[in-house]
């Protein structure tokens, strides 16, 4: 990746190649103005880039609250997946108390959105301070609650997968914000690798 080049060349204090030039070529050193435009190139790359991850988190996560919210002032509390995977089994139903446990996914949406969105979450609730959010490793012990239970009371495929959706969004996002922080982490190590060039 071109990225990566950048990088490499500041390590070796040598400039970056292009992938036409043959080997045995002399690179030219970049002096400081020219480190800094690369810099700032990848620092921009790189804040495009993290915004379209965060658009595309917003997009997810206000999708799936409208799922569960839809769920939730559903009267026979179905799982949405029947409607496109009917099950031989008519009117199941769901596992018990399916209302305080889409309470509970909607909760897990807060604190996603508290981990991608915490000055917007601040100003929606009219907060002072950012809230703080719940681990990872608390949110996939909760998410995990109602399919374990669906699971034990051996219910159809689709009322399990529809109760493992909000792992899955916490997944995806865990994932997306980990994306998100190695490109800024990598943006600030090159920052620190620039160098004088010799003669300048």
């Amino acid at each position: 990746m071109r990225q990566k080049a950048d990088m490499d060349s500041f390590r070796r204090r040598i400039p970056f190649k292009f992938s036409e030039q043959e080997s045995g070529e002399d690179a030219e050193i970049l002096d400081e103005q020219q480190q800094d435009a690369v810099v700032e190139k990848l620092r921009r790359a790189n804040a495009v880039a993290s915004a379209q991850y965060q658009l595309m988190l917003r997009i997810t996560l206000v999708l799936s609250a409208l799922l569960q919210l839809v769920f939730l002032f559903s009267p026979s509390k179905q799982s949405p997946l029947l409607i496109i995977f009917p099950s031989s089994v008519e009117h199941e139903p769901s596992i018990p108390f399916p209302s305080c446990f889409t309470l509970l996914s909607l909760f897990l949406h807060l604190n996603l959105a508290i981990l991608c969105h915490p000055d917007l979450v601040r100003v929606h609730l009219h907060l002072n301070n950012n809230p703080q959010p719940l681990s990872y490793e608390l949110l996939y012990s909760m998410s995990a609650v109602p399919p374990t239970l669906s699971l034990f009371l051996q219910k159809t495929w689709q009322t399990t997968v529809w109760w493992c959706s909000p792992a899955l969004i916490i997944f995806i996002v865990q994932s997306v914000m980990d994306v998100i922080e190695t490109g800024n982490q990598s943006v600030a190590e090159l920052e620190s690798l620039k160098y004088v060039a010799p003669g300048a």
